[in-house]
């Protein structure tokens, strides 16, 4: 009679995380479908992270081809905000994940090397979990949580935050499209500029 009343209950918490991610994704796949910007998104979906896991720092990170990772989300007060850049030289949940391209978790921050390490426990990061963001076959960035010495991580946060970073994975492709496509539209706007001057035959210094 415990087993089954036990069985129940973790079948009811288990549809209760299920019903909170359904949540979470409808309200990021609206803001896309908003026409939100790629940095709205990419904030939106932090703030998500930290409420369906209850951990109060978030960061999603964009792995760069020179090694490093670039912060474009986060909710919290920490060093890890939109738009930092962090050299992967030590044991970090950035550097991990990057690695194996599996999720990974730190419990305590304090003997962790590294520039990234070393931000964390001056922000007060005591404890991480991460998982990998796969668009289009690729790791393509991360998304960590984690919180100071009173946050304590659930045994199956990385299972969780795995699964939630797979739902949204599809709105995270679609932000970085955009993204691109804006650039390349910048792009394009800077070239018929200077093709404009060209042809009104502007001296050479212009």
């Amino acid at each position: 009679m415990v087993a089954t009343a036990i069985l129940t209950t973790q079948a009811r918490q288990d549809l209760r995380g299920l019903a909170d991610e359904q949540a979470a994704l409808r309200r990021v796949a609206t803001l896309v479908a908003q026409g939100a910007t790629p940095e709205e998104v990419f904030t939106a979906i932090a703030r998500e992270v930290s409420e369906a896991l209850d951990l109060p720092l978030v960061e999603m990170c964009r792995y760069e081809s020179d090694g490093t990772a670039t912060v474009i989300g986060a909710t919290g007060d920490h060093p890890f905000q939109p738009g930092t850049n962090w050299t992967l030289d030590g044991p970090s949940l950035t550097a991990q994940v990057r690695r194996t391209e599996r999720p990974a978790r730190i419990d305590d921050y304090a003997e962790v090397s590294g520039k990234i390490g070393d931000a964390a426990r001056e922000g007060g990061v005591h404890t991480g979990v991460g998982a990998p963001i796969v668009v289009d076959g690729r790791v393509w960035g991360v998304v960590s949580g984690g919180g100071g010495a009173s946050v304590r991580l659930p045994p199956d946060a990385e299972t969780r935050l795995s699964r939630l970073t797979e739902l949204l994975a599809t709105a995270i492709a679609n932000a970085q499209a955009r993204l691109e496509l804006r650039g390349f539209a910048a792009e394009q706007a800077a070239l018929r500029r200077v093709a404009t001057l060209v042809a009104r035959a502007a001296p050479p210094e212009e």
